[in-house]
């Protein structure tokens, strides 16, 4: 996600968010915790930099406080708000509790920009980067969401990350990889469409794609034979073109293009 600066949200007027203050966050009223923990807003990690990652399911999302001033625009009023994640795997940073409440900010105002943290559903399983504060976990990012990503391959129980290989290694897993219990087949077969940012990560990740053409159908296969054909044409090293050729014609992926100029693979 591309950095974005407070420029981009559009706040209340300075009136009204005063008052809102002055009203709710006297130091009689403010709880303790509001005051100690300070937003990171435009200056938060993304996943690949946080220092604890971890795969989780949502159980709750409670509002602790609001309003609560942000640092950079006290103007400006931000809500703080405590998750409970059921953890199943830890990617990076000490082993954790199977149960951890973990903080974060989020706007309790209009904003202008990409998505904020806090637009997700309960039961939905997503990748979070963390940080540890004042003897709390803390999302590793506030205000816009840089620092978590929803998953939609299922459960892996189990998984450990190649302590050799960086994170990323472990996404590609992850997103690349069917997991186990009920799962949205169209959020998965989205999610296979995930690019490496990297070239190092490309042969992994062509790997990953070649076994899941073989060994999958309908939406999911159609995505991937897709991948692998956009790979099998495009500019990269000529050796990691032929892989993604051979990948569709060991799994048998028929591809044709449309009046539109669009492919479809099946």
């Amino acid at each position: 996600m591309n950095r974005v600066t407070l420029n981009n949200v559009r706040p209340l007027a300075a009136s009204v968010a005063a008052t809102f203050i002055a009203l709710f966050s006297t130091p009689s009223t403010t709880p303790l915790l509001a005051r100690r923990l300070i937003d990171q807003c435009g200056r938060g990690s993304q996943i690949q930099s946080s220092p604890i990652v971890v795969v989780g399911v949502l159980t709750s999302d409670e509002l602790v406080f609001r309003p609560v001033p942000m640092r950079s625009d006290p103007t400006y009023p931000l809500q703080l708000r405590r998750l409970k994640i059921r953890v199943e795997n830890v990617l990076k940073g000490a082993s954790l509790p199977s149960i951890v409440g973990v903080y974060y900010f989020t706007f309790a105002a209009g904003f202008d920009g990409p998505r904020p943290l806090g637009l997700w559903g309960l039961g939905g399983r997503r990748i979070f980067g963390l940080r540890r504060d004042s003897g709390v976990f803390r999302t590793a990012c506030d205000g816009w969401d840089s620092c978590t990503e929803s998953l939609s391959s299922g459960a892996h129980p189990g998984y450990r990350p190649d302590p050799s290989n960086s994170l990323d290694y472990a996404l590609l897993d992850l997103r690349l990889t069917r997991g186990e219990g009920p799962m949205n087949e169209i959020a998965f077969a989205t999610e296979v469409r995930w690019e490496p940012g990297e070239p190092r990560l490309l042969a992994y990740a062509l790997e990953k794609l070649r076994h899941l053409a073989i060994t999958e159908h309908g939406e999911v296969k159609s995505s991937v034979c897709e991948m692998l054909r956009i790979y099998s044409v495009d500019r990269i090293d000529a050796n990691l073109r032929r892989r993604a050729s051979d990948a569709l014609y060991v799994a048998h992926c028929q591809c044709a293009t449309k009046p539109d100029g669009n492919v479809v693979c099946r």
